[in-house]
């Protein structure tokens, strides 16, 4: 009997020794795999988010490059110096290379099934469009100058505006893409760190010691996901803005700029309200870039953008559309006598004397504007409309000035 109860305490220790073996073996296991997973998901974040941002930045660089594109091409047309219209066909050229350039960079990174169906659908458009391009182009050159300006407003446009809206596509696939990673990532990180916390206070109440080692190394990465998530998320943000805002102004850009025309006038005939667009372009804004370079041009710009926004409703939307050209959206604005009067205030608060470094500058500008329902029911309509009044009203301010 004193025998066997000599024996009890051996066979304790060895359960309990035994037992602090396999908690010190299964903590090793909690700790490797933690660490594994942690680690699996970073890469696979930085990864996705590394790959797709870069698509999205060639997608903007890709749009960027085909509206620089269509505006050497415009400006072709509606110069009439031959040295301008050589210096707007060769940039009509370079930006013809950015464009193949992002395209072939994007296939290089290597496309899945939906990417390859944008690409498919651009190839197509491209191939219309360049077509048009080379023709207006040639028209240009030849003098024909009403002709190609036609082609512009009704056959080229169309197509610009479905390869737009094709990029457009991409650059949203992408950045869905992005977030559903990242959503992806969140939930299985918080289930892990779950999982993980609750078997590390399960061996804290047998094992305080490795527990301890263990929540320090679970927290310092847990906290290193977290600070990953939350800066991913602002440069989604970040990267949203820069696609739909002039990062020069400020403003809406082209592609926000119709978006919020779609919904104004689908808002129109909703409550079947009026809605007026204003192109606005600055006069004689060339000679400013060219006499007092591009710092003072980009200043005056800004300021451009600041007297629009104080001559209109904080309501209404104010884009850049690129280059010294602007546009107003209306919502609820139809009254020819309330429209000329936001002109006149546009006008007036463009032509106040602005000083920039030193320089002493009186800018002006042309305005051209369109009413739905009364000038087209459509967004091309209302668009080759205000864009043909405003050109008038700079011809006409041109040839009263000669």
């Amino acid at each position: 009997m004193n025998k066997n109860n000599q024996h009890l305490p051996k066979r304790m220790s060895r359960l309990i020794l035994l037992g602090f073996v396999l908690l010190i073996g299964l903590m090793a296991v909690l700790v490797l795999n933690s660490v594994m997973h942690m680690r699996a998901q970073d890469a696979r974040i930085r990864e996705i988010v590394e790959v797709r941002n870069h698509k999205i930045h060639l997608a903007t660089d890709l749009l960027m490059a085909t509206y620089n594109r269509h505006n050497s091409l415009v400006y072709q047309v509606i110069v009439n110096d031959p040295f301008e219209q050589d210096d707007h066909f060769q940039q009509y050229i370079k930006s013809g290379y950015e464009v193949g350039k992002a395209r072939n960079e994007l296939r290089a990174l290597g496309l899945d099934a939906f990417e390859k169906e944008k690409i498919a659908q651009q190839d197509q458009l491209l191939k219309d469009i360049v077509g048009l391009q080379e023709h207006i182009s040639d028209l240009a050159r030849q003098g024909r100058i009403e002709e190609a300006r036609k082609q512009i407003a009704i056959n080229l446009r169309p197509f610009n505006l479905a390869f737009i809206d094709s990029v457009g596509q991409l650059v949203h696939y992408e950045r869905d893409l992005i977030q559903r990673a990242l959503d992806d990532t969140r939930r299985a990180s918080r289930s892990a760190i779950t999982i993980d916390l609750a078997l590390g206070l399960t061996l804290i109440l047998l094992a305080c010691a490795i527990a301890y080692f263990t929540y320090r190394q679970m927290g310092r990465y847990a906290s290193t996901i977290c600070v990953q998530m939350e800066a991913l998320e602002m440069t989604g943000v970040q990267l949203k803005h820069e696609a739909t805002h002039d990062p020069l102004t400020g403003l809406p850009n082209r592609s926000l700029f119709y978006h919020r025309l779609v919904e104004a006038l689908t808002h129109a005939r909703q409550e079947k309200l009026k809605a007026t667009v204003i192109y606005i372009d600055l006069d004689d804004f060339k000679p400013v870039n060219d006499r007092y370079g591009h710092a003072v041009g980009d200043r005056l710009l800004q300021v451009v953008a600041e007297r629009l926004l104080d001559s209109v409703r904080t309501t209404d939307t104010i884009a850049r559309l690129g280059g010294d050209e602007f546009a107003v959206i209306l919502l609820g604005v139809g009254d020819p006598q309330r429209i000329a009067q936001i002109e006149q205030e546009i006008r007036r608060n463009m032509t106040m004397p602005v000083q920039l470094d030193g320089i002493a500058l009186q800018p002006s500008c042309s305005c051209g504007h369109a009413v739905f329902p009364d000038d087209g029911d459509g967004m091309d309509n209302l668009l080759n409309t205000a864009d043909t009044r405003m050109y008038e009203v700079k011809r006409m301010r041109a040839t009263s000035s000669r």
